[in-house]
This record gives structure tokens, sequence and C-alpha cells, in this order.
């Protein structure tokens, strides 16, 4: 994967931009995908069928439960897609018997339930992680996706069952009336029937039509989100834009020192000095021909604007409803059993919608409820006793840092070592609010993930201290760059937190 023949613009998006782009993909490359699909998941359809021919509800339940193996087509397709690679459908064929089984139990037994499954599902794929490399690899892109990949999880679960009905509806549009209330009836049965066996084959038989169908439309849309979600958090994690932006200035810079940009410099040098030596006049004649020209394309008949007059309708008399032709009679017939069979289909779409909005909002409860251990008495429990050792590879336990932290700050800024100093600074300042702060940071946590839990715990003396710290410390650690002698004097002497390790416990 080469980063400079990415065919989108990289760059940090919002998560519905990135679904947005992700859609955009699949709808690009939605040729080549229904050519794998159809060469591989409809053969695996197939077998399934006749294995389970004399169990029509077991297929309906395998063809939904085998979607994360359905998923990686999709997948590879359109992640080499966006770096500028075609492949065809051979290709995708030669990769199917490995791509089938590759983690078929992870896939069907421990991932299948993942809410954020689209976003993990490159990890796997792409990057052929397992184990503990893995869940470490998800949980760090899932901060800057994972609320967006679980939203995707939602609108493609309801797109799925909006596509299925669409389609039920569409046939019984196109079938006879009595036929069509024959099948209504049957499918409200469905949902009021406690022994499934008591249904008709047939009817199973259709709905795994219509499953199939649904998936087939939806599927690819749902896994390109998620991979597009899974590049815009890589791009927010590993700065993919900046490393991009450097790689192609590095290349204008070669073709500039080869020669192969003088040509264009003086082509546009030379039509700068032409544009500077007009004249007033001639710039007076130029405005006036631009003007007439405007006036010309204006004064097109698909620039005029057309006023539509709207009459009330006459209303007529009616005749008596018997003097209606029978064809007329049956046809209203119909459609009120149709309206009848849409107004059910109208209250199971609606608590299908109430039940993933709960969904949703109870996940987003759980997953952000640090946010309501930090405002109240959490931190009064003395029972509760600080389990994080090490934050971003930095040890934070009390017993590896001086007894004088800001002492030895100091004296190591004396010595020249300015990046020791401030790594004393943070890592003492860490430890003190984890250890007698009793603040949930987690070791996975980032500068900027501990820089907001303090400020989540509200109006404390220390938090602007630790802002500029933090601040500080970025600036020397990734930045590397010097800081001014001020600034370090102002932070040894400012030091907010207690200056021994038994304070700090």
């Amino acid at each position: 994967m080469r980063l400079e023949d990415v065919t989108a613009e990289i760059r940090p998006r919002a998560p519905w931009e990135s679904i947005d782009l992700g859609c955009s993909l699949a709808r690009q490359h939605i040729g080549s995908i229904w050519k794998a699909w159809a060469l591989t998941v409809f053969p695996l359809w197939l077998v399934l069928a006749l294995l389970l021919r004399n169990h029509p509800l077991l297929f309906c339940l395998c063809i939904w439960w085998l979607k994360p193996l359905y998923d990686r087509v999709p997948l590879m397709v359109v992640s080499r897609a966006l770096f500028g690679a075609q492949l065809s459908v051979i290709d995708v064929l030669k990769a199917w018997p490995k791509m089938l089984v590759r983690r078929i139990f992870f896939a069907l037994l421990l991932g299948r339930f993942s809410p954020a499954r689209s976003l993990s599902l490159p990890v796997a794929e792409l990057e052929g992680l397992r184990g503990a490399a893995y869940r470490q690899r998800v949980g760090l892109l899932e901060r800057n996706g994972g609320e967006g990949a679980t939203l995707a999880t939602v609108a493609g679960m309801l797109l799925e069952v909006v596509t299925g009905f669409g389609l039920l509806m569409f046939i019984l549009m196109m079938v006879p009336g009595h036929i069509s209330a024959e099948w209504a009836s049957g499918m409200e049965e469905f949902f009021v029937h406690d022994d499934f066996s008591e249904l008709h084959a047939g009817f199973f038989w259709m709905l795994a039509g219509v499953m199939m169908f649904s998936i087939t439309m939806m599927e690819p849309f749902y896994v390109s989100a998620g991979f597009a979600l899974y590049v815009n958090s890589r791009t927010l994690t590993e700065g993919w834009d900046i490393e991009l932006a450097f790689k192609r200035l590095g290349s204008r810079l070669s073709e500039l020192k080869s020669g192969a940009g003088s040509k264009s410099g003086a082509a546009l040098l030379i039509a700068a000095l032409l544009g500077m030596s007009l004249s007033p006049q001639a710039k007076a004649e130029q405005s006036s021909s631009y003007r007439e020209a405007a006036e010309v394309v204006m004064a097109d008949e698909d620039f005029t604007i057309h006023h539509k007059i709207v009459q009330e309708p006459v209303e007529k008399k009616s005749s008596d409803d018997s003097s209606l032709p029978d064809w007329l009679v049956d046809l209203f017939s119909n459609v009120g059993q149709g309206l009848e069979f849409m107004g059910i289909v109208g209250n199971i779409l609606f608590w299908l919608i109430i039940t993933a909005i709960v969904a949703g909002l109870v996940y987003l409860i759980i997953r952000n409820r640090h946010i309501f251990k930090l405002g109240g008495g959490a931190r009064n429990s003395g029972a509760v006793q600080p389990k994080t050792e090490a934050i971003m590879g930095m040890d934070v336990r009390p017993e590896s840092l001086p007894d004088d932290i800001a002492a030895a700050a100091r004296q190591a800024w004396s010595n020249g070592d300015t990046q020791l100093a401030m790594s004393l600074l943070y890592r003492g300042s860490i430890a003190w609010l984890v250890n007698s702060e009793a603040l949930p940071i987690e070791e996975s946590d980032t500068e900027g993930d501990c820089l907001r839990r303090v400020q989540l715990v509200g109006d404390k003396p220390y938090a602007p201290y630790f802002s500029n710290l933090t601040e500080a410390w970025v600036t020397i650690a990734y930045g590397k760059k010097k800081l001014a002698d001020s600034l370090v004097t102002d932070l040894c002497d400012q030091w907010p937190f207690a200056s021994n390790r038994k304070g700090q416990r």
C-alpha cells in the first residue's frame, strides 16, 4: 500500500462525512463488488440451500449469521481501489477460499455481535493482527470512529429492513388481489404464531429470497462505510494527511530540481506579464465584451422565468357507486387491502426504529460512563484503589519518582536536560492525579485524554497548570522544539502537587 497512490482526499473528517465517503467509494466500484459477490457469496448460498432444503427457517438464520464472511469480499475490492489497484474477479476468486476460513470462529462467535464490526474488520483482514495486539489496535481506532461505526451498523440494519419490505410491497403490487391478500394474511400470522412450524415452507423460502436481496444491496455500502471510518481513524491517529502532504511536497521539490517545473513557471510568468501589460482602455473593452456575452446567455430560453397558473378543479357530482365498472370496484378493494397491510408494516417499522434508538442510547451511555463518574462523589470513595501504573509507556508509580519532583526537575534543567525535566514534571503530575486525586486515567489514554479528564473534574487550582504543562510536554516530546528558559522555570516554581511520595499516596 502506497499512501501517495490514494484516489480520495485524505484529511480528518467527521464520522458521517467518512460514512458518506465510504458510500461514494462503494457506489463508484459497485459493479466490481457485485461481480465478485456473485461468484463467491451466491455459490455459498446455493450450497447452504441444498444442504438445508428441508429446513428453510434454519437457512434464513444461516444467511443472516454468516454476514461477517460476506463482508470480506467488498472490503477486498474497496480497500485496493482506494489505493489505485483494480482487482479482477479472478483475483477475488483465488483469495476467496482463504478469506472464507480465516478466523472463522472468531468472526462468527466473539466478533459477530460487535456494534463496531465494520471498523474492526479491516484490522483483522488488512493488518492481520491477532490476540492482544488486535484488541489494543481496535481500542485505539475506536476512539476516533467507534461511535460512527455503531451508528453505521444501526443505519445498515434499518436500511436492510426497509429494502426487504420495499421488495415485498413491490411483489404484492404485482400479483393479483386475492393472492396478495393471502400473502398479507400469512405475514400477519408470522408475528402472532408461537410455533413457526405451522407456517408454510414457501413463506420461509420467500423470506430467504428477500433477505438475500437486501443483504446484496446494502452490505457493500455498510462495509465500505466502515472501511472509510477505519481510514479516517488512522488519519487522525497516525497523521496520514500530514505524511501525504510532505510526500507530495518532496515530489514537487524533486521535479523543480530536475527542471521539470521550469517550463510551467515560465508560462505562468509570461501570462502574468501579459495581464499586467493591458492598458486601461483594453481592460474596459474586455470587460464590455464579457458583459455582452453574459447578456446573450441570460436572454436564452433556459433562463426565462415561467409562471404556472394553477386552476382549482371543478367539483363534479358523482353518480351512484353501483354505476362503476366491476374492474374499478376490484381495484379499490385491492387498494384498501394494500393500505391495511401497509399499516401493519408501518407499525413493525416504527417499533424497529424505536428499538434501534433505545439500543444506541444505551450503548452511548455505557461507552461514556466515565463522564458520569467524574462529576459527583466517585472520587470521595476511599475504597477505590488506583490500578494504573503506566501511561503511554511512562512509569507513574509514586516509588519510581524522586521525593522532591520540582527540585529534581530544576536540577535536570540546570544540567541542560530539558526533556528529562519536563518528563519528571509530567509524570509526577499524572502520578499525583491518579493516586491522590483518584482520577480515572487509563493506560491507553493520550496526553489529550488526560487533559480532558482533568478539565471534566471542574474548577480545580491545578487545572490551568496541568494545561500549560501538557502543552510544554507535547512541544518538547513530539515537536522536538526548544522551550524558553522562563517557561521551564515557572513550571518548576509553580508546581502545585505534593512534593514527596507520601503525599502522592
